[in-house]
């Protein structure tokens, strides 16, 4: 008598597994994806997605969506894994055949749900619990998919090379400059993260090239603007273009001036979302501040520092008093140190010194080694700003500094944090 944990129940279908005469491992990858991937694709199934894995061939893979990048980490599995598929087969089937018999299958053979034979419909009824399935592939591990931050430190890198400052310079230019298609090829990072991120810095694509203005050609664009808008009696939260073109542009020559079509690049790129009539721009506080902060600190030699107070005025006289400076607007772009004065009668000096984020290490170990190193000791609103661009949320930057931090309570109240380093 046959054991019964042998015999195939009554009511279960079975299949035939098969694998090709040519059959080569390691042709398929087996991603897993997380739930907001998944949301995305389910929201766009109707709409062309093409998914890239972008980089240089020394970096670390990523993939992107039109809208996020995501790590590809290599994770085994404790079981075997064999993707199969229906074979669409293409003949009557021997119903006296074996298994030892079945037919060669070609590797280039048509894979699918839909069974095209020449069978009868009581055939089929009653040979269909035999369906064919070819194994595609064997494999031990799956490709897991972790969103990441975006990696554009390399789109300041490349787009740095040869800054625009007028078609006057343009004659001598040196380094290279880059389509979108270029950018695309080159930055580990989706679609929507790259322009962002060239709104942000207020690039221009200029003959098919995307470039950033030189930061002094650009400053003195911005000077123009802000004493044609007192000249004009206009005020930066209701500026005529057309007005301010004219202003601008009539003494200057197109051969080496500052032409229209600059103009209205600065005043879109530093413009806010206003209740405006058509044609009429509102300068945004936090742009044009932090924008005429960072000329002010980067343009000092390198270690050199203002005294706070000479730099707060000097700032507020950059912005022409049509904005109020906040060092709020500075976050992640400089360090203020305040020492004690040498005269014990006077209070301790505050000094103040360009120090950006951009110019940190991509990687969070080293990002943390550079902090300490210029700096042992931070408070909490001082430090996030420099690591908010390591991670997706405010609930991982919590985890990275307590990862790579140490944390000291401070008995006002408030939180330091040091090295974890000992030296």
């Amino acid at each position: 008598m046959a054991n019964p944990s042998t015999q195939v129940p009554s009511n279960a279908i079975t299949t035939e597994i098969i694998f090709a005469q040519e059959f080569s491992q390691v042709s398929y990858t087996l991603l897993e994806i997380p739930k907001s991937l998944e949301s995305f694709l389910k929201e766009n199934e109707n709409n062309d997605l093409s998914f890239q894995i972008r980089g240089l061939e020394t970096d670390a893979a990523v993939l992107c969506t039109p809208t996020q990048t995501f790590s590809l980490q290599r994770a085994h599995t404790s079981n075997t894994l064999m993707p199969i598929a229906p074979i669409k087969r293409q003949q009557k089937r021997n119903p006296e055949a074996t298994i030892d018999e079945a037919p060669t299958l070609p590797m280039d053979m048509d894979f699918g749900l839909d069974m095209d034979m020449d069978t009868t419909e009581e055939e089929d009824k009653k040979e269909g619990e035999y369906d064919q399935q070819m194994v595609l592939d064997i494999l031990d591990s799956v490709l897991d998919l972790i969103p990441v931050s975006p990696r554009l430190e390399r789109l300041s890198e490349l787009l740095n090379m040869a800054p625009f400052e007028g078609w006057a310079q343009e004659v001598d230019r040196k380094g290279y400059i880059y389509t979108w298609e270029h950018l695309q090829s080159a930055i580990q990072a989706s679609d929507k993260e790259i322009k962002q991120w060239l709104k942000d810095h207020h690039a221009c694509l200029i003959d098919g090239h995307w470039r950033l203005f030189r930061q002094r050609f650009m400053y003195d664009i911005l000077q123009e603007m802000l004493m044609a808008v007192n000249v004009l009696e206009m005020t930066v939260q209701d500026i005529e273009a057309t007005a301010l073109y004219q202003a601008i542009c009539e003494d200057n020559t197109e051969a080496n001036g500052i032409q229209e079509w600059m103009v209205k690049h600065c005043l879109e790129s530093f413009a806010e979302e206003g209740n405006l009539p058509s044609g009429h721009f509102k300068l945004s506080d936090k742009k044009m501040c932090l924008f005429m902060g960072v000329h002010i600190l980067s343009t000092v030699e390198r270690g050199n520092r203002w005294i706070l107070s000479d730099f707060m005025r000097h700032w507020q006289q950059s912005l022409h008093n049509q904005f109020e400076p906040d060092l709020a607007y500075l976050a992640g772009e400089c360090i203020i140190d305040t020492e004690k004065s040498p005269d014990q009668r006077y209070q301790p000096i505050k000094y103040i010194r360009y120090f950006s984020k951009d110019n940190l290490p991509n990687e969070a170990a080293a990002r943390f080694a550079a902090l300490f190193e210029i700096k042992p000791k931070w408070e909490a609103h001082e430090i996030r700003p420099f690591l908010r661009d390591l991670v997706l949320d405010e609930k991982k930057l919590d985890i990275l500094l307590l990862k790579h931090a140490r944390s000291v309570k401070q008995p006002g109240g408030g939180v330091v944090y040091n090295s974890r380093i000992i030296k």
